[in-house]
């Protein structure tokens, strides 16, 4: 084995240790069955079947694109503009079906949309020191402002011809769940047993360190985006077949869900920290809290209240965990 491969080999290693599943892990499980318990004693009608078949459907789409915003965040990067981009593709799709153009047709180009302009955003920030904060809230403002242009601000209804995502049932849950999981499953073995998951953890410790170490950062982040853009598409077709409405504002807030979910999971800002159950915990956990406090009645101003608060706490614990690890 050359010197450059033994280098990147040892780098690599180092930078994934005790990463990809954390034992934190284990206590936000924990928090979250007394949770669950407390809020069943608290309102009855909490735990029932159905209401947490509403919550796994709510949080399918968020969920799904937390686990791009948790593999960007990995690496050291960020996408704020993921929701607008999500507004935009379901848009342009909704206008393309009901103009009379094929569901496959809609999709594919759905997918080019996201992926083309993941791409784009990946090939400027991976051949500039731009930081990713700023050219997402760029992106995030032409997105809205693309969005707004298809639909020239109102809706596209497309009923009864994208409804796959949630007519499609299994043990009572809708089809979208399920590729939730799938989608959480891949990205799971990905990170633990391809080299794929052990270069992003080495470049969201120090890219300086893995390029020298043999690693084509430049490449690498920019097939992150990449991904991501695959991600955001998938979510988009979800989206869409959940509502079957175009939408400017559907994304709405959602890039903030699923960077919350990622904090809340563990993952850092600071990259190199961070792993795909944490994540899929996080969002659990935020869409529990969402929908519990809806059940026991809490207004809905003080949610993001409550919301905002958790993210804070999450941000502050993770902070002093690693600092003290």
């Amino acid at each position: 084995m050359s010197n450059s491969k033994i280098q990147e080999s040892a780098f690599v290693n180092q930078s994934i240790k005790k990463r990809l599943f954390s034992n934190d892990n284990i206590f936000l499980l924990l928090g979250l069955i007394v949770y669950i318990i407390i809020c069943s004693i608290i309102a009855p009608n909490f735990a029932t079947g159905y209401n947490l078949s509403i919550v796994l459907e709510q949080l399918a789409v968020p969920g799904i694109l937390s686990v791009g915003m948790c593999i960007l965040m990995i690496s050291r990067g960020i996408d704020l503009s993921v929701g607008t981009l999500l507004s935009f593709a379901a848009c342009f799709m909704a206008w393309l079906i009901s103009g009379g153009t094929s569901v496959a047709v809609a999709i594919l180009l759905g997918i080019l949309i996201c992926v083309g302009c993941n791409f784009l955003m990946g090939l400027l920030l991976s051949r500039t020191t731009l930081e990713p904060f700023i050219v997402s809230v760029g992106a995030m403002i032409i997105y809205k402002g693309f969005a707004l242009i298809t639909t020239n601000g109102a809706e596209y209804p497309i009923p009864g011809k994208f409804g796959f995502a949630t007519n499609i049932r299994f043990l009572n849950l809708p089809l979208m769940v399920y590729i939730m999981i799938v989608v959480y499953i891949i990205f799971a073995l990905l990170l633990r047993y391809t080299k794929f998951g052990r270069w992003l953890y080495a470049v969201g410790d120090n890219d300086e360190a893995s390029f020298l170490a043999g690693i084509n950062v430049k490449n690498f982040k920019l097939l992150i985006y990449v991904i991501n853009g695959l991600v955001i598409a998938l979510a988009t077709i979800l989206m869409l077949s959940r509502n079957e409405v175009g939408n400017p504002y559907l994304g709405t807030d959602l890039e903030m869900r699923a960077i919350a979910s990622a904090v809340v999971g563990g993952t850092a800002l600071s990259g190199g920290k961070g792993n795909v159950i944490g994540t899929l915990l996080g969002t659990i956990w935020m869409g529990i809290i969402s929908n519990s406090l809806n059940v026991i009645g809490v207004s809905a101003f003080w949610q993001y209240v409550v919301t905002g608060g958790i993210i804070v706490v999450a941000v502050l614990a993770n902070n002093l965990r690693y600092k003290m690890a």
